[in-house]
């Protein structure tokens, strides 16, 4: 199916479905099927947020994007934040606003099973309602369940993201090397665009190279630019400019000295989200699991898989993707020397699938544990590869309760598509039995899911293959340890990922 057609029928499905935002009970959405020890002391401090998400409203697919930091005092309340969310809803105009402290009323209640409900109320007269799945601190998974702004009131929306504890201390313009990935659409237009790139902030200056892939024609680009100095609450502003003299304002969060989240709006229609993480090596070694999908694209891809890389070459690995609801799993790659380009720390692989069309990844190392990356090709597909850790691998190699979130779409048989988001948590028995608890958002209306059971094999690799009830019967993991990994369902007429656990 086209992508056109894809978006055709999402527009006769949103007609003729009611709008809603959900509704739920500050508490938790638990559903008995797992329990802990978790109380409102395990959200405390200071935490930075991105959500990319989509709003239903109109009866049309209308992007959204939203990044924040907000301070928990550790007792249900929300004592000081500020917000930034784009939607071309209200015409894309940024609006930046701070957040209402709730020392007065409950913002936030954390159930003992580690699920929670969130509200952020803003200054200007916008609010928030987020799903939130603390198990796997110190990162926090996150599902949209209300949405309210202050040009069109109460919304209709989709929307995932993931919430990490922020340095509350010593903001300061970033300084160093910094590799970056943005993923930014344009409302307007409907263009995605896929970015990766290494850039260097001096003085506030930046001088870099970015690798961009956009409307599926890709190119390499020097940027200069500039950051602005932070706010106490580590927030503050900044440009790129590219050599085809294209600027992109942003607003930045610092997470830590190493590591913030960039927020991009301009007045043509982009939106986009992504982050920067201090590079610190630029060479591969090891088993690299990854995950990659494409941020707007109906019809897009999504991939996860596993790979070997020694002496600048890839030894070969297997993957499994969905693309436009058309599963390929249990894939593989053979080996690929990859060349390494004139920038230290970027290098580009060929892969050549078992089946199917070639494969071209270009990638920027950000220290030998972490790698992000694009696609050459016409989806605007951007990943992360995680050094693999405790492999060989069976099913006691997953063993507890972490949590997961995922977020895509669901083909029906009459080509109509619902939108689908998931937070909560997944726990494994280490025997090949399985429990999930979730927080789900159907075309915008969010309610608990209650327990869903099934099954897993392990294989040696990492690559976890499940059956879960009322959820898929082909759930794929690839495990970066234990405890974390990508996820993708593999089934037909399905496009949803996420992953699970903490991740880099």
């Amino acid at each position: 199916m086209s992508k056109l057609n894809l978006i055709l029928a999402l527009i006769a499905l949103l007609a003729l479905t009611a709008c809603g935002t959900g509704s739920g009970t500050i508490g938790g959405f638990g559903g008995g099927g797992t329990s802990g020890s978790f109380t409102n002391a395990n959200l405390k401090g200071h935490y930075a947020y991105q959500i990319v998400g989509t709003d239903l409203t109109t009866g049309t697919i209308e992007p959204f994007r939203e990044s924040g930091v907000f301070v928990a005092d550790g007792n249900g309340n929300v004592t000081a934040g500020e917000d930034d969310l784009a939607d071309l809803v209200d015409g894309d105009i940024p609006l930046s606003s701070t957040l209402v402290p709730s020392t007065t009323g409950t913002a936030y209640s954390v159930s003992s099973d580690g699920t929670a409900l969130l509200t952020l109320n803003f200054s200007n007269g916008g609010a928030v309602q987020l799903a939130l799945s603390v198990v796997s601190s110190p990162s926090v998974y996150v599902v949209v369940n209300a949405l309210q702004t202050p040009v069109g009131g109460l919304r209709s929306v989709n929307g995932t993201g993931v919430m990490v504890p922020q340095t509350a201390a010593g903001f300061a313009v970033p300084s160093g090397p910094f590799v970056f990935r943005m993923q930014n659409v344009n409302g307007v237009t409907g263009t995605a665009t896929a970015s990766v790139g290494a850039i260097t902030v001096t003085g506030g200056n930046v001088a870099g190279n970015e690798d961009q892939n956009s409307a599926a024609s890709a190119s390499q680009l020097t940027l200069t630019g500039a950051f602005n100095a932070p706010d106490p609450l580590g927030r503050g502003t900044g440009t790129f400019t590219d050599s085809n003299n294209v600027t992109l304002p942003f607003f930045y969060y610092l997470v830590d000295s190493g590591h913030l989240h960039l927020f991009s709006d301009s007045t043509i229609g982009n939106m986009g989200v992504g982050r920067a993480v201090a590079q610190t090596g630029t060479s591969l070694s090891g088993s690299y699991v990854f995950g990659s999908d494409d941020n707007y694209e109906l019809g897009g891809v999504n991939r996860v898989g596993q790979f070997s890389a020694a002496n600048g070459s890839i030894s070969g690995g297997t993957f499994d993707a969905v693309v436009g609801g058309t599963p390929t799993l249990g894939g593989s790659f053979g080996a690929s020397a990859y060349t390494a380009g004139p920038t230290s720390g970027r290098f580009v692989v060929n892969l050549t699938p078992s089946t199917g069309t070639a494969i071209q990844e270009i990638c920027w190392v950000v220290n030998p544990s972490l790698v992000f990356f694009i696609s050459n090709d016409a989806n605007q597909e951007a990943g992360t590869a995680t050094l693999q850790q405790g492999s060989p691998f069976s099913k006691s190699s997953v063993n507890g309760t972490f949590g997961f979130s995922l977020d895509g779409f669901v083909i029906n048989s009459n080509n109509t598509i619902d939108l689908y988001d998931y937070t909560g948590n997944a726990h494994f028995d280490g025997a090949g039995n399985t429990q999930l608890t979730a927080f789900q958002n159907l075309d915008g209306s969010g309610a608990p899911s209650g327990t869903l059971n099934g099954t897993y094999t392990v294989g040696s690799n990492g690559r976890v293959a499940g059956n879960v009830s009322n959820l898929s019967s082909n759930l794929i993991l690839y495990l970066a340890s234990g405890s974390s990994g990508y996820m993708l369902l593999g089934d037909t007429g399905v496009q949803i990922n996420g992953s699970l656990g903490q991740l880099p």
